[in-house]
Order: C-alpha cells, then structure tokens, then sequence
C-alpha cells in the first residue's frame, strides 16, 4: 500500500508541475510578427478567438515542430485551440491571408509563470515615433514609463492582452515601462526616436 501511495503521489506532483495554462490571442488581419509570436512553456495552449467575420485559419507552415490546422472557419468569435506537448519552434500562418496574418509560438520547457511574464511582453514598434503597442499573452493590470534617472513620466492601465498608447510627449531618448499583472512585473527598454 505505501508503494501505491508514493507513486500516486508522485504521479499527481508531475501533473500539477506541468499543469496547463490557456493563452488567448485575438485573430484577425493584421495580427503578425511580434503580435503573434510568443514563448510558452510545455503543456500550455493558446487559443486564437476570430476578432471579424472573415474566414481565417491557424495553419503551422512546413518545419515546425508540431502540426495544427483549424481548417478555414468564418465566424466572429470562433475560437481554435492547440495544446503544444514538444520542445520546439511552431511559425504558423492564416492560409486565407498569409501575407499579414503569421507568427511564431516557441515552446520551451520548466518556465515559471514570471519567466512567461516577462519574456512576452512586448513593445512595437521599438524605436517607437509616437504610437506604442504594448503586447502580452497575459492581461496585465498597468504600465508605467520611467527615464533613465528613475522618474516616472507616465502611467496607464493595460487593455487585455494588447494595449496602444500615444508617446508622442516623450522626447528622443530611452526609457524603461515597467508592465504588472497582479503579482507579476517586468520591465522592458522603450527607444523614443
């Protein structure tokens, strides 16, 4: 009985280790590159929820390391998920749009939820003019922007997984936004042309 005990404990211990954790992605035309490519750790999914009523697909292109299609669905809305279970580099594409619909999900494994935090934040375009998109597979809560001497020049609060601010009142320099979801916070370098 103590053997049984033990390994059932152990079993339970491994699947809560590599419990999933569900990312969404908002899925429309003009969502590509860095909008589109993020770092997930094994066992995560992402799920792309159609943003128009347009026919779209989430189609992995020839190499990647695992192979999902949802097939052509129209439909405001609609949602495809995959679960990624591989160690690996997945660039994947709208077959309808493929010219401004693609990206990237890297799967790696062991990353801690702070790891996942910080990893994908992401600011665009970097050097930024005047308009900024902030990009998180997590929602996150606020942002602040900081120069380089620690004094904070602006603050917000985050969107959903996606927010746009105008820079506009920042002068030509770098700064650091420093981006929090509940406990989580990371920090990225912000370039002002």
């Amino acid at each position: 009985m103590k053997k049984i005990t033990l390994l059932f404990l152990a079993f339970a211990t491994t699947f809560v280790v590599q419990a999933q954790t569900t990312f969404d992605l908002d899925w429309e035309q003009g969502v590509n590159g860095a909008t589109a490519s993020f770092i997930v750790d094994v066992g995560d999914a992402v799920r792309w929820t159609w943003a128009n009523t347009v026919p779209h697909s989430v189609t992995t292109k020839a190499g990647s390391t695992e192979t999902f299609d949802s097939g052509i669905i129209t439909g405001m809305g609609t949602q495809f998920t995959y679960t990624f279970t591989q160690e690996g580099v997945n660039e994947y594409d709208c077959v309808v749009h493929p010219a401004n619909m693609f990206g990237t999900i890297t799967v790696e494994s062991k990353l801690s939820t702070q790891d996942k935090f910080e990893r994908n934040i992401q600011l665009y375009p970097n050097p930024v003019d005047n308009e900024l998109t902030i990009a998180s597979l997590f929602q996150f809560d606020t942002y602040e922007i900081y120069d380089i001497t620690g004094k904070r020049l602006g603050q917000g609060i985050g969107e959903g997984t996606y927010t746009q601010l105008n820079v506009s009142y920042l002068p030509t320099g770098t700064y650091f936004m420093q981006v929090t979801a509940g406990d989580l916070q990371a920090t990225v370098k912000l370039v002002k042309k």
